[in-house]
């Protein structure tokens, strides 16, 4: 009865102190092997935590995704890739009108959105982030 808790990430069962150490430390609970990716992995700190709250909101993100020819901090394959940069901004910044405008591609070419890092730093900023591409994954997933 020791595995009460799933990864976030992959949805394996992982122990109670498992959960707990990666509670204290990520803020969500991640099996070993996730934990290990996390801390292997080349992104920002700011990709990984905007990972972290994509998969919480159960968006099945990747962290640095390949499609073949590039790597992508982010993406929902087949639907989304997000890159995170290092754009400087002022503190009164806010979300930019639009960033959570799918922008125009060619036909069969996966959309690629910016979010800079500015905006993953401030609480309110990440939060109305996190909620607005929850709502473009799911008009994405009714698109099809």
């Amino acid at each position: 009865m020791d595995d009460l808790y799933t990864c976030l990430h992959c949805g394996k069962s992982i122990s109670n102190g498992i959960f707990q150490f990666s509670i204290d430390v990520y803020g969500v609970p991640l099996c070993l092997k996730d934990q290990v990716l996390l801390i292997e992995s080349s992104a920002s700190q700011e990709a990984k935590d905007l990972f972290l709250a994509l998969r919480y909101h159960k968006i099945p993100v990747e962290l640095e995704y390949h499609d073949g020819n590039k790597t992508f901090d982010i993406a929902i394959p087949g639907k989304l890739y997000i890159e995170v940069d290092a754009v400087q901004k002022d503190e009164t910044a806010s979300v930019p009108a639009d960033l959570f405008s799918l922008p125009a591609t060619q036909s069969g070419r996966i959309p690629t959105i910016k979010i800079p890092h500015y905006i993953v730093n401030s609480p309110n900023l990440f939060k109305k982030t996190v909620d607005g591409l929850a709502d473009m994954y799911t008009s994405l997933r009714k698109a099809g």
